[in-house]
């Protein structure tokens, strides 16, 4: 297996601020699994002021234990790409949940996408939750949640990095999509 995490040290470890769960004067606003959970719950109450449900899947996907399993498997893609995520930037010397930048993390998951967390946010949760509820309100909100995590969490974060680890993060932004559906589902490379 080869091994190629890029670590670079920082001089001073940099962080963004965030809020926990919102506070408009941090650098990320809103925490976005949070900012999920508002969608789903904008969902709901479009679902309950409009009266109208907004079904999109058709039978035999249609039935409850199939929508139940399906939203089991798409968490268990989340947790996993998480996880996998999680490790690469603890192996890098950085972390989730904003801490503090010391690494940069270019292995798995980050091989294929700068950013796996939140592309399997916006393009497996929130599906997944579209179709748990059998319902297409998750998609008409799913714009604004692209627009949030693409231009203000992203962009706060590239501005870190690239101010962190300059020409090394360039390169990798370079080479590595910003947020890319196929980028999480690619193989490990082997040796």
């Amino acid at each position: 297996l080869r091994h190629t995490t890029l670590f670079v040290v920082a001089m001073a470890p940099k962080r963004l601020t965030v809020g926990w769960p919102i506070d408009f004067s941090a650098d990320v606003p809103i925490l976005p699994p949070f900012a999920l959970l508002l969608t789903f719950l904008s969902s709901l109450v479009m679902w309950f002021v409009t009266k109208m449900r907004l079904r999109w899947l058709a039978w035999p996907i249609d039935s409850k234990w199939v929508r139940i399993a399906a939203f089991v498997g798409a968490a268990s893609v989340v947790a996993s790409v998480a996880d996998a995520a999680s490790k690469a930037l603890d192996e890098a010397g950085s972390g989730v949940n904003f801490t503090e930048v010391t690494g940069l993390a270019v292995d798995f998951p980050f091989d294929g996408t700068r950013n796996p967390m939140y592309a399997v946010l916006l393009f497996v949760a929130t599906p997944a939750l579209a179709m748990l509820i059998d319902s297409a309100w998750p998609f008409v909100f799913l714009p604004l949640l692209y627009a949030y995590i693409s231009d203000i969490v992203i962009v706060a974060e590239e501005k870190l990095l690239l101010e962190t680890f300059g020409k090394a993060y360039a390169t990798y932004a370079k080479e590595t999509p910003r947020l890319s559906v196929t980028g999480v589902w690619r193989a490990k490379d082997e040796d």
